[in-house]
């Protein structure tokens, strides 16, 4: 008995757990609040209006994906600098980032004005007004990356967490005012706007501290940055599109009323994602601490393996059982019932999604980035079928289900033959 409570604090105390909990948390009930508001959002749009901006709303994720990269590579670099104590050149490179985001940002603003009339004739929208507030939603989401990739790198993960939070109720309480105010799509996309500005606000001040010790310039190879840079942000991009495109290609190929179907059936199923996220959040800086200093780092990735199957599979088998119950509870209007058949299945892809997440994560962690190749390859696949096979809903889910479980097992394959039995920690 003292063993095994011995062995559970030691279990809880670990940093991978612990520090996970805390983003856990935050982003959980960010998480959450952001889920009732599309719920609240569901129910008081039109079947038509909610498929727009459900389709709007994946537009978002994919103009924001690279954010995700750019994550990546700020946290390895910035956590390489602080833990060998650079403060100086940290808030040099804290700097030089914030510019280059800003000068990212105008350029995106500016690429995007270019493309709306093909992305509205694409996404059959017309109200350029929309495409404005999401770019501006996207930019200052970009600002907030590069703050919340430091505090990361600190591994303040309580402050993540209370940040996550905080912006999380900003955009719950601001989007529901704005639906009841009758701004109806207007007002979904100002509490995601809401929410960016809160997370960079906050997120800022812990690193005045830093930023303050900058040093005149940084030393960062631009070789060396772009070799880590443009992989990690194909392989991140590519990931994301898995559960983006489809939306998209749904709002595309169907009707506004079925894509909005379509749109639910999504949020739902994102539940899943929506409870492990945080693990490969927690666990990139600390295997990369490990791995700059030569200390084994492979368990940390069993632990979060294990810890993002888990309440996956829960959810999953929950949503086969209990499909309509947990629909008409989200969602509640009876016309999204007619998604039920979907919804257990859609879990099983978040599952597998989740898991290629932390594959994805640990190899960019080790600057594994062949890993770029393999993702992109599955992603693009998976656009080509899904253009092909669109009849129904099956043929689509079906489609990222079958691709998706191809790309975990070139993931294993890869792991097996970098870390496999003969693999020895020099």
């Amino acid at each position: 008995m003292v063993k095994l409570k011995g062995l559970i604090i030691k279990t809880v105390q670990h940093e991978l757990i612990s520090g996970s909990f805390y983003v856990f948390l935050g982003i959980t009930l960010s998480s959450f609040l952001a889920f009732i508001l599309n719920i609240y959002i569901a129910r008081n749009l039109s079947y038509s209006d909610y498929g727009i901006f459900a389709s709007i709303l994946s537009l978002i994720t994919l103009l924001a994906i690279p954010s995700a990269s750019i994550s990546a590579v700020i946290v390895r670099f910035a956590t390489l600098f602080f833990s060998k104590n650079e403060e100086a050149s940290a808030g040099a490179f804290y700097i030089k980032s914030f510019k280059y985001l800003l000068v990212f940002c105008v350029l995106l603003a500016i690429v995007s004005a270019a493309l709306f009339p093909l992305i509205s004739d694409f996404l059959k929208i017309n109200d350029p007004g929309l495409m404005v507030l999401a770019v501006i939603a996207v930019a200052l989401f970009y600002l907030a990356t590069l703050n919340v990739a430091f505090l990361q790198s600190l591994l303040k993960f309580k402050l993540l967490g209370i940040f996550h939070s905080l912006a999380g109720i900003g955009k719950l309480v601001g989007g529901v005012a704005l639906i009841i105010l009758g701004f109806k799509v207007y007002g979904a996309l100002l509490a995601t706007l809401i929410f960016s500005l809160i997370d960079f606000i906050f997120s800022f001040f812990p690193l005045r501290k830093v930023i303050s010790k900058a040093g005149k310039d940084v030393v960062v190879s631009r070789r060396e940055f772009a070799y880590y840079a443009i992989p990690t942000s194909i392989a991140i991009f590519s990931l994301s599109s898995f559960i983006s495109t489809d939306v998209i290609l749904v709002k595309h190929f169907f009707s506004s009323s079925e894509a909005g179907f379509y749109g639910g059936l999504s949020l739902i199923g994102k539940v899943v994602f929506y409870f492990t996220g945080s693990i490969p959040m927690a666990m990139f800086p600390l295997i990369v601490k490990r791995h700059a200093n030569q200390e084994n780092f492979n368990n940390l990735f069993y632990i979060a393996l294990i810890i993002v199957l888990i309440p996956s599979i829960l959810i999953t088998v929950f949503y086969f059982i209990f499909p309509e119950f947990t629909i008409k509870l989200f969602l509640g209007r009876e016309g999204y019932v007619s998604i039920a058949p979907y919804l257990g299945l859609f879990g099983i892809l978040l599952t597998i999604y989740s898991i290629n997440n932390v594959f994805v994560n640990f190899f960019l962690s080790v600057k594994k980035t062949l890993v770029s190749i393999i993702v992109l390859f599955f992603a693009s696949l998976q656009i080509i079928l899904i253009y092909i096979y669109h009849d129904n809903f099956s043929q689509i889910v079906y489609v990222s289900i079958i691709t998706s479980v191809l790309l975990l097992g070139s993931l294993m394959v890869y792991y097996l033959k970098l870390y496999g039995p003969s693999y020895r920690k020099e």
